[in-house]
C-alpha cells in the first residue's frame, strides 16, 4: 500500500511540475506569432496587383513601401521575435536606416508562372520596374536586388511564397511631384500597378 501511495504522490508531483513547463511552452508559442500591430502597418504600406492574360496569371506583384513608420514597425517586431537587447536593436536600426534619405525603397514579391521570366533584377528582363508620379512621369530604379526567401522573410512578409521571388528596388525620391508607387511593365505592355502610397 505504501508503494501505491508513493507512486500516486510521485505521479502528482511530476504532473504539477509538468503543468508549469506546459505553461512556459504556451507562452513561448504566443510570443512567436506575428503581432496584429505589425500586420496593420505592413498592410498600410503594401499594395497588390495581378495581371491576367487569357484567364491566366501573367504576373502578380505585391509591393511594400519601406517608409520610416514601416521600418520602425519591422524593427520592433523583429526585436520582439528574436529578443534583441537594446544595443542589438540600435545596431539593427543603423543597418536598416543605412539607406540614403534621397532614396525611396520598395520591397516586392513577384510571381510569374514560368520562373525563368521572374528575373526583374536583370537588365534584359521581360519586365521593367518603374516608379510612376501623379502626373504619369516615370523613373527607372537605381538598384534592384533579389532577396533570398528565408524563413525570416516569409514570416515577416506573409505574402512571400516559395514559387515567386522577393526583391528590393530603390528609386530617387522625387521633389517636384509625389510618387504614386512602384509599377511593373511588360516590354510591350502598359503599367498596371499605380495605386498611391500615402506617407
Amino acid at each position: 500500500m505504501k508503494t501505491l501511495k508513493l507512486i500516486v504522490v510521485m505521479f502528482c508531483l511530476v504532473g504539477i511540475s509538468g503543468c508549469g513547463q506546459v505553461k512556459e511552452y504556451i507562452q513561448i508559442a504566443r510570443n512567436d506569432t506575428i503581432s496584429v500591430q505589425y500586420l496593420d502597418i505592413l498592410n498600410k504600406y503594401t499594395r497588390e496587383k495581378t495581371l491576367y492574360s487569357e484567364f491566366e496569371t501573367s504576373i502578380r506583384i505585391v509591393a511594400t513601401l519601406k517608409s520610416s513608420e514601416f521600418t520602425d514597425a519591422y524593427l520592433s517586431e523583429y526585436s520582439r521575435l528574436y529578443l534583441l537587447t537594446s544595443a542589438d536593436k540600435e545596431q539593427r536600426r543603423d543597418i536598416l536606416s543605412d539607406t540614403s534619405s534621397d532614396l525611396r525603397e520598395f520591397l516586392f514579391y513577384a510571381y510569374v508562372p514560368d520562373r525563368k521570366f521572374n528575373d526583374l533584377s536583370k537588365a534584359d528582363s521581360a519586365w521593367r520596374v518603374l516608379s510612376v508620379g501623379v502626373r504619369g512621369e516615370t523613373l527607372e530604379p537605381l538598384d534592384i536586388r533579389e532577396i533570398d526567401s528565408t524563413p525570416l522573410v516569409t514570416r515577416l512578409f506573409p505574402y512571400v511564397k516559395p514559387y515567386g521571388k522577393f526583391y528590393s528596388v530603390k528609386f530617387p525620391k522625387l521633389i517636384v511631384f509625389r510618387q504614386r508607387g512602384c509599377c511593373c511593365r511588360g516590354r510591350a505592355g502598359a503599367c498596371f500597378h499605380r495605386r498611391a502610397w500615402k506617407d
